[in-house]
């Protein structure tokens, strides 16, 4: 089952002026290996194999102890998991952390440690320093720890060298069905599609993000996983000077795509999505899902985005979002296409103190539609109407969810007819939906650990998901933050303003559409003909090419830093950027949406 499907576009291209020490293969890094092995004198030769979740282990270990002995090299593996705890100590961790609310979970705060069995832990750290510490003369032999923690700070001073392998999250959930994840510490049990990503999301994907954001800063080789038959290894110098230089010029995110049960097939076939997707549903880039690939030489490698963020947070986003986000992306894109499918569901998203004190999470979730494409019948969903009677309308919801009938929400929710080019604000505590018959461009401040955010539907249609489940009705969430002042004047008054003009030259216009003070961010509109020029003022700026073919986007600095954006796709311009040019490449005029945090 293909969990997020993706089309190849094009990749972020870095100018190469050196020869770059990129090894592919294992039979490359074996020779390596062994290479150093050859110097290290009458000592035996002791790495660290770390790694991400969804890691082959099995495979790669098995060829590399085939060309070892191959070689008559003399080799030890030892599996970092037979140093967790007893699976029962560890489902009781990680039970107190899902079992408190139905549907989502608490992030845990728990780190590597907790999951570890510290007198394996130390019995393993006196065997490795025995072998370190005594030559081997003549069976000297290269002793290899593998497996997720296996360079936990308790043993990472120990290894000669230390490799980190990792997983974009596409690979690691679209690998799934053929060979499903194995947890921290499961010694062998899975766990279905559906328990699969609350324990990940609430659980072991907070403690391995950790882990692998502190073990990053010591490794010696990188390694691409995304395909385990051409693993790609990557010199620490290396790993690093990439980011560096991509974090000069403006970079694409790699989109994901998922069917959902309302979506439409819009974006499908602008796309040119996979036939075997049911619909494009939705589209998104959200920092801890997506990855980048870059492109250098006759190199081409694909890493998560995240890394990426934590090795050149200041470059990307600049002191101000540091500040306000704590070096995270601070935006969630979403393309919500439902052409000819259908609206979602009748929902509305907590604020701050809800989210910390019901799920341990940060920050609060705000968000924005911007309407990219209509066809006849489109609208939006937003506020209360005048002389709605909430309390009835908990009522019509409670009693739909039990007895499986459907009731007049339209009774209740403010409906306006959309046209393309509207902005609608939808802060925290907001109801909303996005109805039938158009394509949204979603520009939200989502900076959680649940990467798919915090939905709470008061009414589905009583719709079944694409598994032919009813999709969950969460009343009591719900009703707990909805802002019952939030009516239709108010809603026509204070979320869907009117553009205001902020910039005015012979180049082209800019707008402010939208601005609310309990919003931390706000959405720009660049309109031009030929070439217009912004200046990041030392902050991240987001652009979206929502009219017009596409352009080139280009630093006044450096001509190099460079990058095409295509319609109706999104780019990332790095605060370091500074002054830089847009320049139309089509024979339309172009109208360009451009997000930053206030």
């Amino acid at each position: 089952m293909t969990i997020y499907y993706s089309v190849e576009e094009t990749a972020n291209h870095l100018p190469q002026k050196e020869n770059i020490p990129i090894v592919s293969g294992l039979d490359s890094i074996y020779h390596t290996i062994t290479e150093l092995f050859s110097k290290s004198n009458k000592h035996n030769y002791i790495l660290g194999f770390d790694g991400c979740l969804g890691i082959e282990w099995g495979d790669i270990i098995q060829k590399l102890k085939h060309l070892f002995i191959k070689e008559n090299i003399q080799v030890e593996f030892i599996n970092i998991d037979s140093c967790f705890k007893d699976i029962s100590q560890i489902n009781k961790i990680v039970d107190s952390y899902l079992n408190r609310k139905p549907d989502f979970g608490y992030v845990s705060k728990k780190n590597m440690k907790q999951f570890i069995d510290l007198k394996k832990i130390e019995k393993l750290k006196e065997l490795l320093l025995k072998y370190k510490k005594y030559p081997s003369l003549p069976n000297k032999k290269i002793i290899i720890c593998y497996g997720s923690g296996a360079a936990i700070p308790m043993l990472r001073k120990i290894y000669n060298q230390i490799f980190y392998f990792d997983l974009t999250r596409e690979q690691l959930y679209n690998r799934f069905e053929k060979n499903p994840t194995l947890f921290l510490g499961s010694k062998g049990n899975s766990l279905s599609i559906d328990k699969f990503f609350k324990r990940f999301y609430y659980v072991d994907s907070q403690i391995l993000d950790k882990h692998k954001k502190y073990i990053l800063k010591y490794i010696d080789w990188y390694v691409d996983c995304n395909n385990t038959e051409v693993l790609k290894f990557i010199p620490q110098d290396t790993y690093g000077a990439l980011f560096s230089k991509l974090a000069q010029q403006p970079f694409h995110v790699k989109m994901l795509y998922y069917p959902v049960s309302w979506g439409g097939r819009w974006l499908k076939k602008l796309k040119k999505l996979p036939e075997e997707m049911e619909n494009s549903g939705q589209g998104f880039l959200l920092e801890n899902e997506n990855s980048v690939k870059i492109q250098f030489g006759s190199h081409l490698i694909e890493i998560p985005f995240q890394n990426i963020l934590w090795k050149e947070s200041k470059k990307i986003l600049g002191e101000k979002v540091i500040k306000k986000c704590g070096g995270k992306f601070p935006f969630a894109y979403w393309y919500d296409d439902s052409i000819k499918g259908g609206p979602m569901s009748i929902q509305v998203h907590p604020p701050g103190n809800y989210l910390k004190k019901n799920f341990n999470e940060p920050i609060r979730q705000d968000e924005s539609y911007y309407i990219l494409h209509t066809q006849q019948g489109a609208s939006t969903y937003l506020g209360l109407k005048e002389n709605a009677d909430v309390n009835e309308l908990k009522e019509k919801a409670i009693e739909s969810n039990i007895n499986k009938k459907p009731f007049d929400y339209n009774k209740y929710i403010n409906n306006i007819d959309t046209i393309p080019g509207d902005y609608f604000l939808i802060p925290a505590g907001t109801v909303h939906a996005s109805g039938k018959n158009q394509v949204v461009v979603e520009i939200d401040w989502v900076v959680t650990a649940y990467s798919p955010g915090y939905t709470f539907h008061i009414y589905d249609y009583l719709r079944e998901d694409l598994d032919g489940n009813l999709r969950p009705i969460h009343i009591e969430h719900s009703f707990n933050v909805l802002q019952e002042n939030r009516r239709t004047q108010w809603v026509l008054n204070k979320l869907k303003q009117k553009p205001k003009l902020l910039k005015s030259s012979h180049d082209g216009l800019e707008y402010l559409l939208g601005s609310l003070y309990d919003i931390p961010f706000e959405v720009h509109r660049l309109e031009f003909k030929k070439k217009m020029g912004i200046n990041t003022d030392g902050t991240l700026n987001v652009l979206t090419l929502v009219e017009g073919e596409s352009v080139m986007v280009q630093s006044q600095k450096n001509k190099a830093w460079q990058c095409k954006l295509f319609f109706p796709n999104t780019l990332i311009i790095p605060a370091s950027m500074g002054q830089c040019n847009i320049i139309n490449l089509g024979n339309k005029p172009c109208k360009i949406l451009k997000a930053l945090v206030k």
